[in-house]
């Protein structure tokens, strides 16, 4: 009985582990400046169909991890400067490097 419920209980996990590697994900990461050409610290930015946000660090760098690949959204907002919103191709395993330019209002 033991070795039922053992075989069971591996062939269970070697079947998950087999459906998630047939998920495909990237990274995304860039920077944000301003129309002068200066990084944006602070500046949000939103995956919008995945929902993800992160915030700009001091040098305008952000970073998505294990982001699925497909075409998404992205958003970057930061206060007395137009919103961007821009569509964007994710590729398989790719890293996705942006450099996005927000206009002061």
């Amino acid at each position: 009985m033991k070795k039922a419920i053992l075989s069971f209980i591996f062939s269970l996990t070697t079947l998950i582990v087999l459906a998630g590697g047939n998920v495909k994900s990237t990274t995304v990461q860039g920077k944000v400046i301003d129309d002068e050409g200066n990084p944006v610290t602070g500046a949000k930015v939103i995956l919008v169909d995945s929902k993800r946000e992160v915030y700009t660090d001091f040098d305008g760098l952000f970073s998505f991890n294990n982001v699925s690949t497909s075409t998404q959204k992205i958003k970057v907002s930061f206060v007395s400067h137009e919103d961007l919103v821009t569509q964007i191709e994710l590729k398989n395993s790719a890293k996705t490097e942006l450099k996005l330019e927000i206009q002061s209002k």
